[in-house]
């Protein structure tokens, strides 16, 4: 019986074993990524099977009024060759054709403001197209928030609201995740790197004068975060190179959508910055070479470039704030210390009472430890037991009798 109970434990710990597997790489950097990307996907799908049928319906209205306008401008024309027929004069002739020229001007313009009239009839720029979509999702998800497309139709506003309750967060989640591995991943670069030369020359300065090379310690064999020099744990990267490789991140951005849109490079580089910072003015929207239609294959390409730098550059700010944040604490202690904000004896009364707190715990480990040995029986030595009725054994007696019952030299 007890064999069929192991047994069926390891077949269970076997069938678990998957779905642990599964889990683990649900919840890992990689099966997060997945989740926002498959979570945008499908939103961007919704919002383009939502939104899509009102747009369908303006692109018909946008033609019908595509037909009078044109009517309207033959009809104009046609006019004006009835007024030479009249007897009128200049400035009546010109003050009536101006009114009419006025109204047909506010037709117009109320034809392409409500109705994206653009001349033609027939064409048309969908603005819900899954790319389009997929980068409304992106935005909405990053609280960017371009604004270049928005939800118009009740059901699609509605599905916003939803939709960024759930996808705001599990970005940030993704973010903050990556942020901190990125971060412990260039503190442990800096470390074991840029820092090498700083260890080599301690390890050398500690060495005995006439050492050989076998007594060197090698700097690999350091265990990592708890090193004798310069922990990882505890090595803080400059202020300044961290703005430096966030520097070059922007220009890097700026140069690549300064090729695809036709931007200068201060736009662009004013573009790359309010995007990562998720300000999203929407004064600048990539459009022209994320959205050509003309070219889906090379368009979607630099479609998922944009968004992998956006989310590498918001995670890398993400970084950069984590390796920043405890320096600029400790400076703006330091600041107020020197400026009178912040007393220098709440410090040390705080680290002298860690240290008295150490001081009390050690004390207090002694008086266990003597109690411990004053409940242990005596064990007189071997010598002693070896010779009864001795000198020696009497002493030994003597002395575990006083130890045991306090006060007996002074009864004696």
């Amino acid at each position: 019986m007890e064999m069929d109970e192991f047994d069926s434990g390891k077949q269970k710990t076997k069938e678990t074993s998957p779905s642990k597997i599964f889990v683990h790489l649900l919840f890992s950097h990689f099966g997060i990524f997945i989740i926002v990307a498959i979570y945008a996907a499908i939103g961007a799908y919704a919002f383009v099977e939502i939104e899509l049928p009102h747009e369908e319906r303006l692109y018909e209205i946008k033609q019908e009024k595509a037909v009078e306008v044109n009517q309207t401008m033959n009809y104009m024309a046609n006019l004006f060759w009835f007024y030479q027929d009249k007897n009128w004069t200049l400035d009546s002739f010109n003050t009536t054709v101006y009114k009419d020229l006025k109204k047909l001007e506010s037709f117009i313009i109320s034809a392409v403001q409500n109705y994206k009239y653009d001349g033609t009839v027939m064409d048309w720029d969908y603005s819900w197209t899954f790319p389009n979509s997929l980068l409304l999702t992106m935005t909405i998800m990053s609280t960017i928030g371009y604004g270049h497309i928005s939800p118009v139709t009740s059901w699609g506003q509605f599905f916003c609201i939803i939709y960024s309750i759930v996808g705001c967060p599990l970005l940030l989640v993704f973010l903050g995740n990556l942020g901190t591995s990125m971060a412990e991943s260039f503190t442990y670069i800096y470390s074991r790197c840029c820092c090498r030369w700083c260890r080599g020359v301690r390890n050398m300065s500690e060495l005995p004068p006439k050492a050989s090379k076998k007594q060197r310690k090698l700097l690999i064999d350091d265990e990592i975060g708890k090193e004798e020099y310069m922990p990882t744990e505890e090595v803080d990267v400059p202020i300044t190179l961290t703005l430096v490789v966030l520097f070059v991140y922007i220009m890097l951005g700026a140069v690549l959508f300064s090729v695809w849109e036709n931007w200068d490079l201060g736009s662009s580089s004013y573009f790359t910055f309010v995007t990562l910072s998720t300000i999203g003015y929407g004064d600048m929207v990539p459009g022209t070479a994320l959205l050509d239609n003309k070219n889906p294959g090379t368009a979607g390409l630099k479609m998922a470039v944009c968004i992998g730098y956006i989310l590498l550059g918001m995670a890398l700010l993400s970084m950069c704030l984590n390796l920043m944040q405890e320096q600029i604490i400790e400076k703006c202690r330091w600041l107020a210390r020197e400026i009178g904000l912040s007393g220098k004896d709440n410090v040390e009364e705080t680290k002298d009472a860690k240290k008295k707190k150490n001081l009390d715990d050690d004390h207090d480990k002694k008086l266990d430890d003597l109690k411990d040995l004053e409940k242990a029986p005596p064990t007189p030595p071997k010598d002693t037991l070896s010779v009864p009725g001795s000198a020696g054994s009497a002493r030994s007696l003597l002395t575990s009798s006083t130890q045991s019952i306090p006060g007996a030299l002074d009864d004696l």
